[in-house]
């Protein structure tokens, strides 16, 4: 199902990462709008003076950046000084919109609900023959000296303005930037539009599931490139506070940060069965109706804000991997996932909320087959905290007829009539400290009357989330409006041997130990065979210690007040956790201790890769 990044959410300001970074490298960052357009031009206008020639720019970024914060603005200084300048609308170039429209219908056809990975690129967007044509008009001021007859700045602005056919001809490259959350509010305020389209007609759901399956991926691709071959970077998330940083300097950073534990910045999401727990815990506004979901490390949707001087600079968490995979993932990791974060977290919280739709999730052949993607979705719930009657819907009961709950799940469907899930479907109580693996083909929901962490893997290119509703006791939404039922995809997957037996003796496992001191102890919660990750639990007093091995770990703090996490070898390498946070401990770090900062005992998950 599309994920509702248009939903009602609450980002809270907490998650900033300090390394520590050469004051010269802070001082060289442009702060401000003004300052930013004005350091640009000064740059244009020395160029000039030296060579003598046109200087040819690109700005290129991503969907939803406001190029009217910037290129009007450079333009106009650049005027001031008396410079002649040309500015080239990239869009220019694309394809008519009935024409794209045709090209990525297939995409969007195949199901009502989901859809189908493009397998494109941006370029594919583009005019040929209008290409063609810029290229050589790009090359003609290239060749001559002179700055007669000729412009003195030719500036090509938007998304695909340096795509690897133009991006030779440029003696500048901006890469302009915004995070996820940045771009979605922008859609709601009615500000960006699908790549060459000139009206939206498409609606919300429409809208988002083209972003997901064929935008967001042909941008991410190219967004991936051009941070390669970039000059200069831009945090365009502000448009009146742009931060300009050095192609050097962006590289020193995000290697610099990827050497610490480090911690994505959370995002918060009401939903019809939502609860009241992460607000109390995260002390969110009275304002948001429940807290359903909150987001600690999806890769797809989230960024990090990293302190640098006087100016916190947030990029989408995708710069940091892309720029370190090997630091970050360790090598094996890099390889096997070909640079992709394998795993995600967020929270579940059903506290004085409902309960989850009865769902299931797909293996990897049939999202390669239907969806064009590439991982199976597997997951684990781990229970942080509970109340009277809190329980977790975990597999078929013995005697479910599957022929019959498939007929139940129609009819509620069809005549939003409710029937009793629980002769149906197993579920067990649910305690603090329990897990419960849910590999692909599990039938599982949570329960009310509880908090868990999910801990998934990450089959998505775009951010979609393949859960498969079977039924949601025909409530309504938030927005009043049924939500959606995938009974034919549900069906396909549900591995009818998974029953309350089976799932008793298979999923739900005590703890093993691993190791154990005078001050602590570690435990195996969970693996199964089939999923490429396990879960682990640290137990102490006052301080654990732990060695990556060349292998990332996620830690989060399910009991106790705060934890400080730094490595051995370089102690200022650190981070400090408080309840329910979590944190990505990279795969260089290698030797670190986890140090009590609060009264009584500490536990911290850990997910890591088997």
């Amino acid at each position: 199902m599309i994920s509702k990044d248009m939903s009602m959410r609450h980002t809270f300001d907490e998650a900033l990462n300090s390394p520590e970074i050469p004051v010269e490298w802070t001082q060289s960052i442009i702060i401000g709008c003004h300052k930013v357009c004005e350091s640009i031009s000064n740059l244009i206008i020395q160029y000039i003076k030296s060579q003598k020639r046109p200087y040819c720019l690109a700005f290129d970024g991503f969907l939803g950046v406001e190029w009217k914060n910037i290129v009007p603005k450079v333009e106009g200084l650049l005027k001031k000084e008396s410079l002649t300048v040309k500015v080239i609308d990239i869009t220019s170039c694309y394809k008519l919109p009935t024409e794209i429209e045709k090209m990525v219908k297939p995409c969007l056809a195949n199901d009502p609900h989901f859809g189908f990975v493009f397998k494109g690129s941006l370029k594919d967007f583009f005019d040929i023959a209008r290409l063609e044509a810029l290229k050589r008009k790009m090359k003609s001021y290239r060749r001559k000296k002179s700055l007669k007859s000729l412009p003195d700045v030719v500036i090509c602005y938007g998304t695909g303005a340096a795509i690897p056919y133009l991006r030779p001809l440029y003696d500048a490259v901006f890469y302009v930037d915004i995070t996820r959350e940045t771009l979605f509010k922008r859609i709601k305020n009615k500000q960006v539009l699908p790549i060459g389209s000139k009206v939206n007609s498409l609606s919300t759901h429409l809208f988002t599931k083209r972003l997901y399956y064929v935008d967001y991926q042909v941008l991410k691709s190219h967004k991936k490139y051009l941070l390669k071959h970039m000059d200069w970077y831009i945090d365009g998330n502000v448009a009146e506070d742009l931060k300009l940083l050095s192609r050097d300097i962006y590289d020193g950073i995000l290697s610099t940060l990827a050497q610490y534990p480090f911690r994505l910045n959370p995002i918060y999401i009401a939903g019809v069965w939502g609860g009241q727990e992460m607000k109390r815990i995260r002390k969110l506004p009275e304002s948001m109706t429940n807290c359903a979901f909150t987001l600690e490390i999806i890769p797809q949707k989230q960024s990090f804000k990293v302190v640098l001087g006087n100016a916190v600079v947030e990029m989408p968490f995708y710069n940091l991997l892309w720029n370190q995979p090997m630091k970050i993932l360790g090598s094996e990791a890099a390889k096997r996932f070909r640079g992709n974060f394998p795993i995600t977290l967020n929270y579940d919280d059903t506290c004085q909320g409902g309960h989850l739709a009865i769902q299931v999730h797909p293996n990897g052949a049939y999202l390669r087959k239907n969806f064009n993607e590439q991982m199976r979705r597997d997951e684990a719930y781990y229970a942080v905290k509970t109340y009277p009657g809190a329980k977790t819907y975990h597999g078929l009961k013995e005697e479910t007829d599957l022929k019959e709950l498939f007929r139940l799940c129609v009819q509620a469907e069809r005549e939003k009539t409710p029937f009793n899930q629980d002769l149906y479907i197993n579920s067990w109580p649910s305690k603090v400290g329990d897990l419960f693996l849910i590999p692909a083909g599990t039938i599982h929901a949570s329960g009310g009357n509880q908090l868990v962490l999910e801990i998934d893997t990450d089959p998505s290119k775009n951010a979609a989330e393949y859960t498969f509703h079977l039924y949601d006791y025909s409530r309504p939404d938030l927005d009043g409006k049924l939500r959606a039922i995938h009974i034919e995809h549900s069906f396909h997957q549900i591995k009818p041997y998974r029953r309350t037996k089976w799932v008793a003796k298979h999923l739900k496992q005590p703890p093993r130990l691993v190791r154990s001191g005078k001050d602590g102890a570690e435990y195996v919660l969970g693996e199964f065979k089939g999923m490429y990750y396990k879960v682990h639990r640290l137990e102490f007093t006052r301080k654990i210690d732990d060695d990556t091995k060349g292998k990332f770990h996620i830690l989060t703090l399910v009991e106790g007040e705060k934890v400080i996490v730094k490595s051995q070898e370089y102690p200022e390498r650190q981070y400090e956790l408080h309840y329910t946070e979590t944190v990505i401990i990279p795969a260089c770090l290698g030797r670190y201790s986890v140090i009590n900062l609060g009264k009584g005992f500490c536990k911290l998950t850990k997910a890591l890769l088997k």
